[in-house]
């Protein structure tokens, strides 16, 4: 292999490993807002259920 070789193969091997890179990151951007969603969904449902258990109480409270 000549030195024309080696620079394309370094080259190519760069390219590669950014290229990949930058999948991994919008992958992990992707996944981070799913499971923020996914939490923001089940914190919304808790408090939905908490809120209505505290009104039950005070019906059977107030009868």
């Amino acid at each position: 292999m000549d030195s024309w070789d080696i620079v394309l193969l370094v080259v190519a091997g760069y390219l590669a490993v950014v290229t990949l890179v930058k999948l991994m990151i919008r992958r992990r951007d992707r996944a981070v807002v799913e499971l923020r969603r996914l939490m923001k969904r089940e914190q919304m449902r808790k408090e939905a259920e908490q809120n209505q258990q505290e009104q039950e109480g005070r019906r059977d409270e107030a009868a």
